[in-house]
């Protein structure tokens, strides 16, 4: 585990707070972009705890070269607000989920569970709402290609796929479309490579901006 925040209080309570639970390590921490870059390649941890808003280079930019330099890697975003239009770009750029900052303990370590195991944490309602707040200020392009995109899917693909964008888990989503865990892992992994997408955050933002304008 390896927290990034520009706030040393901030590092030092969350380290705190990660460290009731016995399965979760913190092997570093970082105080901006660049050096979360260069603490994730040195540790290559399994989930990155990052802060959204930084000076030099944000939260956005270090996911994307964490990204890049350790592709295996989670990485959570931590943000002020709900609506930060930021958000979303860090989801584009990679991330698994985003928290508030104030979220409590036992959700914080559950969502880098998630993360770790290759699941997503966010609010599917949110995130839904942040796409139509981007697709409100954008052209029809994006929603178009979407749905082209998505159409390409199989009937149980696009299932999945939507069925993850709903934020549910691999567990719910086998139970739901009668199907193994591992079949669900099949189609999420089909998915992203025929769409070319990272994860599986990514792939419920392709599903929400399929799905503007359409209900």
């Amino acid at each position: 585990m390896l927290v990034v925040d520009d706030d040393a209080m901030v590092r030092a309570g969350l380290s705190m707070v990660l460290s009731v639970d016995p399965t979760i390590t913190v092997v570093a921490e970082a105080p901006g972009g660049a050096e979360a870059v260069i603490a994730a390649t040195r540790h290559r941890p399994d989930v990155v705890l990052m802060d959204l808003q930084m000076p030099e280079m944000n939260g956005v930019e270090a996911t994307r070269r964490v990204r890049a330099a350790v592709p295996s890697v989670a990485v959570l975003m931590l943000t002020t607000f709900h609506l930060d239009t930021h958000v979303l770009d860090a989801l584009r750029a990679g991330a698994s989920g985003y928290l508030l900052k104030d979220v409590a303990p036992q959700e914080l370590c559950h969502a880098i569970h998630l993360a770790a195991s290759g699941e997503s944490a966010f609010s599917a309602t949110i995130t839904r709402q942040l796409v139509a707040r981007h697709t409100r200020t954008a052209n029809d392009s994006a929603t178009a290609k979407a749905r082209q995109t998505l159409a390409a899917l199989t009937d149980r693909e696009r299932a999945v796929a939507e069925a993850v964008a709903e934020g549910a888990s691999n567990a719910t989503i086998a139970k739901a479309l009668f199907m193994s865990e591992g079949t669900v892992k099949t189609h999420i992994s089909r998915a992203l490579t025929k769409t070319g997408l990272d994860n599986r955050v990514q792939l419920a933002l392709m599903v929400f901006q399929a799905q503007q304008n359409s209900w």
